[in-house]
């Protein structure tokens, strides 16, 4: 994996020997995020909606080629609920895993007819904060109690991740995108479990 990123460091630091067009922009983006990996196969665990937002600058070298790394400030994790009644009683458990990442995605662009783009490239994550959040509740009868928990998340790991993506720039400088995050490293020491993020971009380069 190193050497992936060595490479894409590598090409963009050539660029200086390259009659490249660079253009940068400013991006945001919702996004639905979850945890994958074999310690979650038994987990009822659903999406998460978070947001990125971050700068990128893009290195066309080519009519159809571009190199774009970005710098991204990402909310990501899972949630997941179950509920058990036992001789009246019913507890009800909701959990939040809530993890945020300075993320460096490096793009390769494929410009196939005129804006439309499709991407791939790596990206490394730096973790800023890991929590679990957890809230309970003891319903019995018409009487019920709530309960609620916030704890770091410890041994949170950077991440090292893959994308795919497809998108359209349009002449005035606005683009649209969606881009897919496979994560290939496990977010927490002892835990197999891997980011997984589905994103809906707006930009716009100037």
């Amino acid at each position: 994996m190193k050497k992936v990123f060595l490479i894409a460091a590598v090409a963009v630091l050539g660029m200086k020997n390259v009659e490249a067009q660079v253009s940068y922009g400013i991006k945001a983006a919702p996004q639905l995020t979850n945890l994958v990996g074999d310690d979650m196969d038994d987990v009822d665990n659903k999406a998460k909606v978070g947001f990125n937002a971050g700068v990128y600058a893009n290195f066309r070298v080519s009519d159809q080629f571009a190199i774009q790394p970005e710098i991204q400030y990402s909310t990501q994790g899972a949630k997941t609920s179950s509920s058990e009644t036992v001789a009246g009683v019913t507890t009800k458990q909701e959990l939040k895993a809530k993890l945020d990442y300075i993320n460096v995605p490096v793009m390769v662009k494929w410009y196939a007819y005129d804006g439309l783009n499709f991407e791939f490239g790596p990206q490394v994550g730096f973790n800023t904060s890991a929590k679990l959040e957890g809230t309970t509740t003891i319903t019995e009868g018409d009487s019920s109690a709530t309960f609620e928990s916030n704890m770091d998340i410890e041994d949170a790991k950077t991440d090292f991740g893959l994308n795919f993506g497809v998108g359209y720039e349009m002449p005035a400088g606005f683009n649209v995108g969606f881009r897919y995050t496979h994560g290939l490293s496990d977010v927490v020491k002892d835990l197999k479990a891997k980011n997984s993020v589905m994103a809906l971009s707006v930009g716009y380069s100037f």
